[in-house]
């Protein structure tokens, strides 16, 4: 999970870096905000249905 993370932050600092457009730069930025919270999500739900407690 973490890795995945990075790599979006990754790809949005190179195309920031190469100074691409900015609506490719706030494209990247929320894919990869919306994959953490997909991720995050699936992290938390799994674990509750195993029982287990925040």
């Amino acid at each position: 999970m973490d890795s995945l993370i990075w790599i979006g932050l990754l790809a949005t600092w190179v195309v920031m870096f190469q100074q691409r457009s900015r609506r490719v730069q706030l494209a990247l930025w929320w894919i990869t905000l919306l994959a953490t919270a997909l991720l995050l999500r699936h992290h938390i739900s799994s674990g509750l249905g195993l029982g287990l407690t925040w």
